[in-house]
């Protein structure tokens, strides 16, 4: 072939490319174009360091003054997020926030992509995967995180892009797809280690139907697994090692998990530890969704649900503010005094949170952006949060839908998450792909099934009987 006639066939097949992936194209771009508006005219990430933003920044920062020595509160929050602030400072320029916000507004961007390439890959029904693009590009709440300095949205394309590569896997079965999905895995548990939630009930559910419904797992077999796992173990003995130098003590991630559950038990507002010795400071915390709703009390006195300190509001006491041992204790004290019928109604509230009775943080803490993050929950908890809920329970037939299933395994394990620690629309806003997909899938399969019903049907009136014309009349 000469080299004309293969610059034509590459055109060619450009062309076929281009016209295959309108949609996908037409999404991301849609995407990244909203999200820059964003990140540098309407809401530049840099104009808001404060309360978390700012600690991830300053850690970042500490990465670049001195990176080895043992800090024990280095030890308390996951290191992704400030780490991945730090690469991009030095690649992009120290403090050149601009820069940093255009690559938040790029991940923003892949998790909308991913999030249409996940649904096109598990519908049937050809609307669907463009319905959940169009609505992810203009998702506010991801927009709104994309626009801070957190870890949600890495979180999110980490997530987004392993979902992908999973559905993948069930349908071609490829070695590559499962070493690339072990490190999106890794990249997103290095932000929020909720993830690994999600990876065990995705093994548990392969373990139980795959003898009773082959057909629903696919290609999936436990070799890419272990494929998988490598990158995700290797980062998490990194992670553990990590965490010991700069405490003295073992875990995975980080020593933020057992204090967060300690609001979640005993529904107090903050948790402040003065220091008992030098080196230690005084810190504080309180999850933004329990304040608000604290402060229902006056919006809305005497209505369910209501905060509910089971011990008091706020807990003091001296030492380090990720003591496991001084916060199980808090632990054990409210489940003895609240009894397991209180923390069961505790967690049916942090997954109605997910929805409602709170503003989605930061935005709720200043008054320009709360009316649209308002009207944004309203329009989640109208639309995509019921049929959501509702449609999750297709893990339960997985041969009726087997990828919506396998999909359907992040919803519940966002709602474990919630149930044990706490629930609010922060928490929820990375999982928004997975919800309008199986909202808007479960409601074309019922729409299907109407529409089947219907036509079986038409014409038919039960209970009259036509009446023949006599011949002779």
């Amino acid at each position: 072939m000469s080299a004309t006639a293969r610059v034509q066939a590459m055109v060619v097949a450009f062309g076929r490319w281009i016209v295959a992936e309108r949609w996908a194209i037409a999404l991301f771009v849609a995407a990244l174009l909203v999200r820059l508006h964003w990140n540098l005219v309407a809401h530049p990430p840099g104009d808001y360091l404060y309360s978390d933003m700012h600690g991830y920044v300053t850690r970042a920062d500490g990465v670049f003054r001195d990176p080895w020595t043992a800090r024990e509160y280095s030890g308390f929050y996951p290191w992704g997020t400030h780490v991945l602030l730090a690469v991009l400072q030095a690649v992009l320029g120290k403090q050149n926030w601009p820069a940093v916000g255009v690559a938040f507004a790029f991940m923003g961007a892949l998790v909308v992509l991913f999030g249409y390439l996940v649904a096109r890959r598990t519908t049937r029904t050809s609307w669907v995967a463009p319905a959940v693009g169009l609505v992810l590009v203009f998702d506010y709440p991801l927009i709104s995180l994309g626009g801070y300095f957190l870890s949600e949205i890495p979180f999110a394309v980490g997530m987004a892009i392993a979902t992908w590569l999973l559905l993948r896997m069930i349908d071609q079965g490829r070695t590559r797809d499962a070493w690339l999905a072990g490190l999106a895995i890794a990249f997103a548990l290095v932000m929020r280690p909720q993830i690994l939630l999600s990876v065990l009930l995705v093994f548990v559910f392969w373990l139980v139907v795959r003898k009773l419904a082959p057909r629903v797992v696919g290609k999936l077999h436990l070799g890419l697994f272990v494929r998988a796992a490598v990158p995700i173990v290797l980062v998490l003995g990194f992670s553990a090692v990590r965490l010991h130098h700069h405490t003295g003590r073992w875990g995975l991630i980080s020593e933020n998990g057992t204090f967060n559950q300690v609001f979640g038990r005993c529904h107090n507002v903050k948790i402040i530890a003065l220091p008992d010795k030098a080196g230690r400071s005084r810190t504080s915390f309180g999850p933004p969704p329990l304040i608000q709703l604290q402060k229902r009390s006056v919006r809305a006195p005497g209505e369910w649900p209501q905060l509910e300190p089971i011990i008091e509001e706020n807990f003091y006491y001296h030492g380090y503010i990720g003591d496991s041992e001084i916060l199980r204790e808090y632990m054990k004290q409210c489940v003895a005094e609240g009894g397991l019928l209180k923390q069961a109604e505790f967690a049916l509230v942090h997954v109605l949170m997910l929805w409602r009775y709170n503003i989605i943080w930061p935005d709720s803490g200043k008054s320009q952006w709360q009316a649209v993050a308002l009207l944004w929950g309203k329009i989640h908890t109208a639309t995509f949060a019921i049929p959501a809920a509702l449609f999750a329970f297709v893990v339960l037939w997985p041969r009726r839908h087997p990828k919506l299933a396998f999909v359907a395994l992040h919803l519940w394990a966002m709602f474990a998450v919630a149930a044990l620690y706490f629930g609010d629309v922060r928490l929820r806003t990375p999982y928004d792909p997975y919800l309008m997909l199986i909202a808007l899938e479960g409601l074309a399969m019922l729409g299907g099934l109407g529409w089947t019903f219907f036509r079986r049907n038409h014409g038919k009136q039960p209970g009259v009987d036509t009446v023949a014309r006599s011949p002779a009349a």
